[in-house]
């Protein structure tokens, strides 16, 4: 089931689009037709200040025009679903489809010669301090002040440009607070830091303290909204504020129409007595609104569901568990990838004899292979299972003893990096404390000479 975005994001989306065209100075050139990088992504998207439906002009009849067209495939989608009808289901994916996929921004190389050319994020003498190796350390550690905060960031990060002025703003502020100190590290010549904390230089990472950091393992990662309003809330409340943006979740299979055809009750409780039914095949599907793969499987899935809850009511159950809701099932069966489909027949008693359904559902379930797998109580086989070993679950025995096992381990690593943590840190301390002995001798020996 395609999930339609809300109005109220779609629309704010936009605004925020127009405004950031016509305040920014290259809205002029694409009004009067010159070549940028701004005007071709619009009219990627379809907009075009001579062309535009109803013959409306300009950014604000796109928005208009996306709105209401918006609004009517929402009404069209609430009215189809409540009907109840089956829906059409979708093609599974081949190659044709992805030639004018929406990620090709994603898919540029970098231009590294662009990016020796691209301003800094972060001036040198800018209102955010820039660190490095040799002075990280004696700035976070032994400074005096009461809240720190550090981005560890790369030139070729978007999501790094997209927050820089963000930082900007907020070392601005409190610049003057002695109180308060905000850093930034550029990961790209400073390795050594950004393996000491394990960071992926293709992404942002925020780290924060409150007081006076002793240990790397003080500094926490920050997970709030990274704007001008979040960082001051966060920072002015020394850390007890976080703001967060509450991503959306699309409902994958609503209690109504088609999708209430998929059983979503199951839980640790009643899972023997449902799926170990000897008078039904059931198909199990572990998913997650936010995962996009099942997102892209959940419309084939409610035809599957509704077309046996039609013609087999009485023998087939097709079912739903939402992993972010039933974590302990999730475990049992050592989901690690989204969707896992497994497979009861009505012959089944217990876990181990559940299949794993792999058939080929890249984009889209495909129901002729689907049909007959569960009507021959998984014994026709898709093409793509033919050749491979079945494979059925581990006993549950055996994963909780992992599960335990990587729980105990995880908790010994914490110890162990903690305990390496202050030996680091005592280390630190001993050469810096050198290092300022040695100064005051060089300094005082100075002094006696002009003396």
């Amino acid at each position: 089931m395609r999930a339609t975005l809300p109005l109220a994001i779609l629309a704010s989306a936009l605004i925020v689009v127009r405004t950031v065209v016509y305040a920014d100075t290259t809205a002029d050139a694409y009004n009067s037709g010159d070549t940028n990088e701004l005007s071709a992504a619009l009219k990627d998207m379809g907009v075009d200040a001579n062309k535009v439906p109803d013959n409306k002009e300009g950014m604000q009849g796109y928005i208009e025009a996306t709105i209401a067209e918006a609004l009517k495939k929402q009404e069209d989608e609430r009215l189809a679903e409540e009907s109840g009808e089956i829906p059409q289901p979708d093609p599974p994916v081949n190659a044709n489809t992805y030639n004018n996929d929406d990620y090709g921004e994603d898919d540029e190389e970098t231009d590294y010669f662009k990016l020796k050319k691209q301003k800094e994020f972060y001036p040198r003498k800018g209102d955010v301090q820039r660190l490095k190796t040799h002075n990280f350390d004696e700035e976070i550690f032994e400074g005096d002040q009461e809240f720190t905060m550090v981005v560890f960031y790369t030139k070729f990060c978007k999501q790094c440009k997209h927050h820089a002025p963000s930082i900007r703003a907020a070392g601005r502020r409190y610049k003057e607070d002695s109180k308060v100190q905000i850093f930034a590290v550029n990961q790209e010549g400073n390795y050594d830091l950004s393996a000491r904390f394990d960071l992926e230089p293709a992404q942002e990472t925020i780290f924060f303290a409150k007081g006076k950091p002793q240990t790397d393992g003080d500094l926490k990662q920050y997970e709030g909204e990274v704007s001008f309003a979040g960082l001051l809330q966060f920072i002015g409340s020394r850390g007890e504020e976080m703001m967060k943006v509450e991503k959306h979740v699309p409902t994958l299979y609503k209690d109504y129409g088609a999708a209430a055809t998929v059983n979503q009750g199951l839980n640790w409780s009643n899972f023997n007595e449902s799926v170990f039914d000897p008078k039904k095949n059931v198909m199990l599907q572990f998913y997650a609104g936010w995962s996009e793969f099942c997102q892209i499987d959940a419309r084939n899935y409610t035809v599957l569901a509704a077309r046996m809850n039609r013609d087999h009511p009485d023998s087939v159950m097709v079912a739903a568990i939402d992993v972010d809701k039933h974590s302990d099932l999730a475990d049992r069966f050592d989901i690690s990838s989204l969707p896992a489909y497994w497979f009861a027949s009505k012959s089944v008693t217990e876990d181990t004899q559940l299949l794993k359904y792999t058939g080929d559902h890249n984009g889209a379930l495909v129901l002729e292979e689907l049909y007959p797998f569960m009507l021959s109580e998984g014994k026709t086989l898709p093409w793509g299972m033919q050749d491979e070993k079945p494979q059925h679950p581990r006993p549950w025995a055996e994963i909780k003893a992992d599960l335990e096992k990587a729980k105990k381990d995880a908790e010994d690593k914490d110890v162990a990096e903690k305990k390496k943590y202050e030996e680091e840190a005592k280390v630190r301390k001993e050469k810096l404390a050198a290092k300022k002995a040695a100064m005051k001798a060089k300094k005082d020996k100075k002094s006696k000479e002009e003396l």
